[in-house]
């Protein structure tokens, strides 16, 4: 046995049970909780491509579950890719789960990115809409906002769902239709110029419900990245607030910041993990 091999199943023995909770508990089957904790060994590099995946028995007897389980499991790797089991040979890594490109980089962090590279989909658009109690974690709201649902993909492929409100007020000094291909960030600026004031986001990671998953072609139950964003004039009006939801295997977030600023806000070095 090779040691990579060796440690693997070293780990999984050593570790003990470490039975899954039944189906249903989040809502998750217990074969694709069992297929996320595998995808998630390969996606460190603790299984690189080529190492053989522990046994069927073996799986079944750690996680507490039936061997039809772990096969179901094992189908759901092959079906992304990631795996492939042969007679005899047993269930090795083929692939590991794909990264963000650099391209993504782009997509996410630049806010004048547009034409070819973001294709912004409107999805609904409301107007005269009052901001949701408890949305905004910052600031005064105003009267009326407009509520825009849109969805952001790159090379024709979903990777972030948004709901966002935006002051009727500004929304209505945007180019007519500029939604539809600019980054309402990039709008809010040129609208709004020296006024703007603070920006607040919070963000978590949850797995992806039945709706999510479906409007971001992603797995149920598969990580999700979601900010919660409040952005605020100098008065301190709340100019824009929403929710972000990025898929995980598609979300990079790049912040860059003078290192003096840290001194002044110590939570851009340290974040408050309180919840």
């Amino acid at each position: 046995m090779s040691e990579a091999k060796h440690t693997a199943a070293t780990s999984l023995t050593d570790a003990g049970p470490q039975a899954l909770p039944e189906d249903g508990t989040g809502g998750v089957a217990r074969y694709r909780q069992l297929a996320s904790v595998l995808r998630h060994r390969i996606a460190s590099g603790e299984w690189p491509v080529g190492h053989q995946l522990p046994t069927v028995e073996r799986l079944a007897q750690t996680y507490g579950i039936a061997r039809v389980t772990v096969r179901q499991a094992f189908a759901v790797l092959a079906e992304e890719g990631l795996a492939s089991s042969q007679r005899g040979r047993g269930t090795h890594v083929t692939a590991l789960p794909p990264g963000p490109s650099e391209g993504m980089r782009s997509v996410i962090n630049d806010e004048l990115v547009g034409g070819s590279e973001l294709e912004i989909r409107i999805l609904d658009k409301r107007k005269d809409v009052s901001l949701p109690p408890g949305l905004a974690t910052r600031g005064e709201p105003l009267d009326r906002y407009v509520r825009l649902r849109k969805l952001h993909l790159h090379d024709g492929e979903p990777f972030c769902l948004i709901e966002l409100y935006v002051a009727a007020s500004v929304f209505s000094q945007f180019p007519r239709g500029s939604e539809k291909h600019r980054k309402i960030a990039s709008l809010l600026r040129e609208a709004v110029g020296e006024r703007l004031g603070m920006m607040h986001q919070t963000m978590t990671v949850e797995p992806a419900d039945y709706a999510l998953a479906r409007d971001l072609a992603y797995g149920f139950a598969a990580p999700i990245a979601k900010i919660v964003r409040t952005t605020l004039d100098v008065d301190g009006k709340v100019l824009t607030a929403g929710c972000f939801w990025y898929r995980g295997d598609r979300f990079i977030l790049d912040v860059e910041l003078p290192a003096h600023l840290t001194a002044r806000y110590p939570a851009l070095a340290v974040p408050d993990s309180r919840s």
